[in-house]
């Protein structure tokens, strides 16, 4: 497989009408330092892009894409021109919070298929120190491109067709950004595309598998340390990351990960928005069952705050739960209902 093409431009922050000038661009000759850094880009960019994204169709259903037809003008005939165009729609969405960038653009072929490659690196400040005889001179240097273990992206689409791709691979290491979510711009509106697994089906899949894990296992530690992460989830709606991600943010054992992931092994790579109302469809209630044959039941985000528990001296098992509030229903049954596991 072999780089054919790559334009670089640079490009300034442009969405709220600060930077109108035509953008600078150049062509990169297929040698040297910075090549090989593009070439290893190029060559690792679906491993490295590990967010699976389809473009957006038109509102009214076409299969119409802003984004994509400017990849497939550029592919049909890739020049500085044709790439401008990308470069100035990636300035369009740019804060100035998201800052200066410098974008590759870069066209090869493997065997019959097109591979696409883009890619920006963030601006930053550096300092240069340079041993001279027996000085040494060190310079400060404000514009520095990287390729930021925190705030790199690309994005990857190959196909046996310039017009026949409608999915791809992405990298955004801004993605999980708990304060701002400020990579928003580079999946969502500057490549105009989606996780390709839709914020409810991926989210339906983490909590049924957190539901059968609990309802399956005879570990009673298992059972808590899940209906502790179910309360929590609340917390974490709108965040995007994969199963792994979430069970991480929701600081899960080895153990209750294992159990987790046996119920969705064939999707833990994939990368979803946490959809609440999704969640709390499948795991609404919470159930404690006690072996006096008492049982608990409450709403699973507001369990912790309904029952107080208590831990009782000179047992590690035996605890106390208590409440207060005013009898609004009662209810008699045939069966019991275990909430978290049904």
């Amino acid at each position: 497989m072999a780089i054919e093409y790559i334009h670089s431009y640079l490009v300034h922050p442009g969405k709220s009408g600060g930077h109108t000038s035509q953008i600078k661009g150049t062509t990169l000759a297929h040698s040297g330092k910075l090549f090989d850094l593009l070439n290893e880009i190029y060559v690792t960019s679906e491993t490295q892009c590990d967010i699976a994204i389809s473009f957006n169709q038109g509102e009214d259903g076409s299969q119409k894409n802003a984004c994509r037809d400017l990849f497939i003008d550029y592919l049909g005939t890739p020049n500085l021109v044709r790439g401008r165009r990308i470069a100035e729609r990636l300035e369009t969405v740019t804060t100035r919070r998201s800052g200066l960038g410098l974008l590759f653009v870069i066209a090869g072929k493997e065997g019959r298929e097109s591979k696409f490659v883009i890619s920006r690196f963030p601006t930053d400040t550096a300092i240069l120190a340079e041993e001279k005889q027996e000085e040494l001179s060190v310079q400060f240097l404000e514009r520095v491109f990287m390729k930021s273990a925190h705030s790199y992206k690309a994005a990857v689409y190959r196909d046996s067709s310039k017009a026949g791709f409608w999915t791809g691979r992405a990298v955004d290491r801004q993605i999980n950004d708990q304060v701002t979510q400020a990579s928003a711009y580079w999946i969502g509106e500057f490549l105009a595309s989606d996780f390709e697994v839709t914020a409810a089906a991926g989210t339906r899949i983490f909590a049924i598998a957190l539901r059968n894990a609990a309802r399956d296992t005879q570990d009673v530690s298992i059972k808590s340390e899940i209906a502790a992460a179910v309360t929590l989830a609340k917390s974490l709606k709108g965040r995007k990351s994969n199963i792994p991600g979430f069970e991480a943010m929701m600081n899960l054992s080895p153990k209750v990960r294992k159990a987790i992931n046996e119920y969705a092994s064939d999707h833990l790579d994939d990368q979803f928005q946490l959809d609440w109302a999704e969640f709390s469809q499948h795991l609404a209630y919470r159930s404690i069952e006690l072996d006096n044959g008492g049982m608990l039941t409450a709403e699973s985000s507001k369990f912790d705050d309904v029952f107080h528990r208590e831990q009782l001296r000179g047992s590690a098992a035996e605890v106390r739960f208590s409440t207060e509030g005013r009898v609004v229903g009662e209810r008699l049954g045939k069966s019991k209902i275990d909430k978290l596991g049904k």
